[in-house]
C-alpha cells in the first residue's frame, strides 16, 4: 500500500453497541479491546478502497486519477485515505463491520473455542460487511477529491448521481 496505517473511520464502541450489541456483550466476556480490531479492520478497508473502490471512483469522477508522481519520478496510486470523510455514515459502517467481522473470525478460528452461535454470528457479520461494501462501491460519496467538502458531499444531486449504478447504461467509463 502506497499510505500509512490510519484509520477509515470515526466509529467507536458505541457504534458497535449500537450496530450489534451481541458482539459488545461477547466480547466483554472475553475483557476484548475494539482498538485491535478496528486498527485490523481499517488496514483491511484500505487495502479495498485503494485497489478495488479507487479505479471505479478515477472512472466516475471527474478530475481523479489513478496515479500520481512522487518528486523523486515514482509512479503510485493517487489514493489518500486523508481524504476520507471519516463521519461518513458509510464509513462508519463499513468499519464496525468489519471490526465485528474481525472479532469472530478470531473466535471462529479457535478450534477449541468454536460454537454454532459465534459462526452464525461470523456469517451474518461478513454478510453485513457485504452488503456495506456494495453500497460504497454504488454511492462513492465519502471521498473530499478537491478537498472543498469535508462533510460529505455538497449537495443532493451529486450524491443522487453518484449512487445511480445504471447512469450511462452502467457504464461510466465514457462520461
Amino acid at each position: 500500500m502506497s499510505v500509512p496505517y490510519q484509520r477509515v473511520s470515526n466509529a467507536t464502541v458505541q457504534d458497535i453497541i449500537f450496530y450489534d450489541p451481541a458482539a459488545e456483550r461477547r466480547a466483554a466476556q472475553m475483557n476484548v479491546n475494539w482498538d485491535n480490531y478496528f486498527h485490523v479492520g481499517s488496514q483491511e478497508i484500505l487495502y479495498q478502497l485503494e485497489f478495488g473502490w479507487w479505479p471505479k471512483y478515477c472512472d466516475t469522477v471527474l478530475g481523479a486519477s489513478y496515479y500520481t508522481n512522487l518528486p523523486n519520478g515514482a509512479l503510485i496510486s493517487s489514493f489518500n485515505p486523508s481524504l476520507l470523510i471519516k463521519n461518513d455514515q458509510t464509513l462508519i459502517r463499513l468499519d464496525t463491520f468489519m471490526a465485528v467481522k474481525i472479532f469472530y473470525e478470531s473466535i471462529v478460528s479457535d478450534v477449541s473455542n468454536v460454537n454454532d452461535v459465534d459462526r452464525a454470528n461470523y456469517d451474518h457479520a461478513l454478510r453485513r460487511y457485504t452488503f456495506e461494501w456494495e453500497k460504497a462501491l454504488q454511492l462513492m460519496n465519502f471521498y473530499d477529491l478537491n478537498q472543498d467538502a469535508p462533510n460529505g458531499p455538497t449537495t443532493k444531486l451529486e450524491e443522487n448521481w453518484t449512487a445511480d449504478v445504471d447512469y450511462f447504461n452502467g457504464d461510466r467509463r465514457y462520461f
